[in-house]
């Protein structure tokens, strides 16, 4: 799908995770079923860059000020689904 600058996307991505500490092989095992944690972002969509797809969380089109507030950069592999909402 080609995202459009400026629309607004319900995005469904895979984030990553980590155990701090020290496990057995087993553990990390179980550790490992539980740690693809499907995250769920609404932003709108600024642009593709170095690996990312980059989102906004707001957005203010006004002239003379800074359009993009809360920046949120999706590594491309990690996304699952995207849907354009209205």
């Amino acid at each position: 799908m080609k995202l459009i600058k400026h629309k607004k996307y319900e995005i469904h991505w895979i984030d990553t995770n980590s155990r701090s500490g020290w496990l057995e092989e087993k553990e990390i095992d179980i550790h490992a079923k539980k740690a693809a944690i499907l995250n769920l972002t609404v932003g709108f969509y600024i642009k593709r860059s170095n690996g990312y797809e980059i989102f906004c969380m707001s957005y203010c089109p006004v002239e003379d000020f800074n359009p993009y507030g809360v920046i949120k950069y999706i590594p491309i592999g990690t996304i699952k689904k995207v849907k354009l909402l209205k």
